[in-house]
């Protein structure tokens, strides 16, 4: 064989290695991503508990004419906003949409408690409505329900069985 096709043999073989390299690799770093998410995700169940116990308690506090502050620590969402745009070839869309809807009702339930005292005095001061305490007891028992939901999604999809909760499977049927 000539020394131009041993040559090009090795600038093949080199192209193959590196190619299945760069695969590995990548197959490695999404891995590590999956994991970071679904680890974020397991703290945040964790975490809802405690949310969910903050808001029962601002209800008891209602119940008494009172009014208790809700600010708490944020739910986590480093991974999920670091590495969801190179998890989507991962996932399902099934898996996709439950992840999405997970961290953006947490987000927003995350955005109403951080201001609701503000919005509870303002409201309240402004006289906005009759019976302002009634109508934030049923906005907290809402937040509740939203916990209870949003933790059972998160069970659900950390168990490998994600809800179809935009019924995907209903256009295919």
């Amino acid at each position: 064989m000539p020394e131009w096709g041993v040559a090009l043999i090795g600038v093949f073989v080199g192209f193959l290695l590196n190619e299945v390299v760069s695969f590995l690799k990548r197959y490695c770093q999404l891995s590590t991503y999956l994991k970071a998410l679904n680890d974020e995700l397991e703290a945040n169940k964790f975490q809802i508990r405690q949310k969910r116990e903050i808001a029962e308690k601002i209800l008891e506090a209602l119940e008494k004419g009172h009014f208790l502050p809700g600010k708490s620590v944020q739910f986590a969402s480093l991974a999920y906003s670091n590495y969801m745009a190179d998890l989507v070839p991962k996932l399902s869309p099934i898996e996709r949409d439950n992840v999405r809807h997970i961290y953006g009702n947490l987000l927003a339930v995350d955005e109403i408690m951080s201001s609701l005292e503000e919005s509870f005095r303002t409201d309240h001061q402004a006289g906005v409505m009759e019976n302002v305490s009634e109508a934030y007891k049923g906005k907290v028992r809402d937040i509740i329900t939203n916990y209870d939901v949003i933790s059972h999604l998160i069970d659900s999809y950390l168990k490998g069985q994600p809800e179809d909760i935009y019924h995907r499977n209903q256009e295919n049927a």
